[in-house]
């Protein structure tokens, strides 16, 4: 999957393999005066300690180059398709090439047993007794090749495509918002959409939707005539409005998930729903 920008862009992504995202930004156009380049030149000389980073990051000139992660199986399995929109990535598993990589003690991390599974959006992995390589592999292969039954069809994306470490000062969107400045970030985020409902529209079609599990990412991908972004609401699973620009797709929020338990309970509520919709649809297509 290529996207395209137009030529005044200032980030622009390209898919190279079935996880990588190749990403570049125009720092000359992101930072347009000579002191809010020195700025974020400045943080970057902190940001960029990060062990990682040094390996999915480079700046040339005025573009800064870096590696992202988005898994959108080209397969289809006649399932309504649901497209999971997390925060963004950590450097750690783009640099393990996987979504949500296995920790150095081979250990899953709890977004997939914990989250996925017990949500019911994916059964377990026959193997679970793995190295870390081989559990996030095994996971990459699960979803590219539609290697499960469930009810759907999944795709994983993230609303931020810059990476930063898992915890510390950088962690997160804030962490990104942090190094950016509030009026980079916000430029930023206008193209994450574009790149966003670009890809949500050709996954999902007609059939499916879009669960955003971020708060940045609710308010930019909803219509608006839909409600803010209320954690009391995401936490009931009641969350719920219509992508931009395309009434036909549902968008749903749920719970970041560093609040495991409350994310997966929103989850199931939000997986139900869902059903309930495909099911009334494929009735009116029947009858």
């Amino acid at each position: 999957m290529t996207i395209i920008r137009a030529a005044k862009s200032i980030l622009s992504c390209r898919q190279t393999g079935r996880v990588r995202l190749k990403c570049k930004i125009r720092l000359d156009r992101l930072f347009p005066d000579q002191k809010s380049r020195e700025r974020f030149d400045y943080k970057w000389k902190s940001f960029s300690r990060d062990s990682c980073n040094s390996d999915i990051y480079r700046i040339k000139g005025d573009t800064l180059l870096y590696d992202s992660e988005q898994l959108i199986p080209t397969k289809t399995n006649g399932k309504p398709s649901l497209l999971l929109v997390l925060g963004n990535p950590a450097s750690e598993s783009v640099k393990r090439g996987m979504f949500f990589g296995a920790k150095k003690d081979g250990k899953e991390l709890p977004f997939w047993e914990h989250i996925i599974e017990k949500s019911g959006l994916l059964p377990p992995l026959h193997v679970k007794d793995l190295p870390a390589g081989e559990l996030n592999k095994s996971r990459k292969n699960q979803l590219w090749n539609i290697e499960y039954d469930t009810q759907f069809r999944i795709g994983l994306s993230v609303f931020i495509s810059i990476p930063s470490a898992s915890g510390g000062k950088w962690s997160g969107v804030a962490g990104i918002q942090k190094l950016l400045g509030k009026a980079a970030f916000s430029l930023i985020e206008k193209e994450e959409t574009e790149r966003i409902i670009s890809c949500a529209q050709k996954f999902i079609q007609n059939n499916g939707a879009v669960i955003t599990f971020q708060k940045n990412a609710w308010e930019n991908l909803r219509s608006e005539n839909h409600p803010e972004y209320s954690i009391d609401k995401v936490k009931e699973g009641k969350l719920i409005g219509h992508l931009k620009g395309n009434s036909k797709i549902q968008l749903f929020g749920v719970p970041p998930t560093r609040l495991v338990g409350p994310c997966c309970e929103a989850l199931k509520k939000v997986r139900r729903k869902i059903i309930r919709n495909y099911q009334v649809d494929k009735k009116r297509l029947i009858f």
